[in-house]
């Protein structure tokens, strides 16, 4: 995927959206380089300004970090909803397809965003509190529909949480296998489908004979 940065104009005083333009630089350095490659002298060249002009937005590489994070939250929370609500399930098994549907497509589409928030590289110290809003959001999804799901009789009894658990680690699972070229990504969307369902039937009825 191809990222644009767009640079400060050579007529200009300011950039206009640095502070949004630093993090598609950041994007594009984690892309091209992974984590070790990104700073911010490495964005602002990219954005065309100065090696100071960063800190007015970013007080150091891990607040730049946590910007690009929590963007990757919201598109990761975008790509659940939309085809959760494109699909217009009702069943909750269909929904879980649908939720994890989103998840392989945000994370196959956009590696770097992945490989960042769930890759450890957050700083351990405290962040924004937007950040773990967004970090929230797209699991708080997932366990409203696991947890409605048990509610209604369509979902074994057990804790909501060990369940919405075990579907996010399966569709990440698969999303980093693809990811990572370990199995080739499916060639349609219908086989890409259908083997989130299956997973789905796996988590559902149990890999156990009773």
């Amino acid at each position: 995927m191809k990222i644009r940065v767009a640079k400060k104009p050579a007529d200009a005083y300011q950039h206009g959206d640095l502070r949004e333009a630093l993090v598609d630089a950041g994007v594009k350095l984690l892309t091209e380089g992974g984590l070790d490659k990104l700073s911010l002298r490495g964005a602002a060249q990219l954005a065309g300004v100065s090696h100071a002009a960063p800190y007015r937005h970013y007080r150091d590489k891990d607040a730049l970090v946590a910007a690009i994070a929590e963007r990757g939250f919201r598109m990761l929370s975008a790509s659940m909803r939309a085809e959760l609500e494109a699909s217009g399930a009702r069943k909750t098994a269909r929904k879980l397809v649908a939720l994890g549907m989103g998840y392989v497509n945000f994370g196959t589409t956009h590696p770097a965003y992945l490989k960042l928030i769930f890759g450890g590289a957050l700083s351990k110290q405290a962040g924004p509190p937007s950040l773990y809003e967004a970090g929230a959001e797209a699991y708080d999804m997932l366990r409203d529909v696991v947890a409605a799901g048990i509610t209604s009789g369509e979902l074994h009894q057990m804790d909501p949480e060990e369940m919405a658990l075990a579907c996010w680690s399966l569709v990440h699972g698969l999303s980093m296998l693809i990811i990572d070229n370990a199995i080739p990504k499916p060639e349609t969307r219908e086989r890409e489908r259908g083997l989130i369902e299956r997973l789905v039937v796996l988590l559902g009825r149990g890999i156990e004979n009773d």
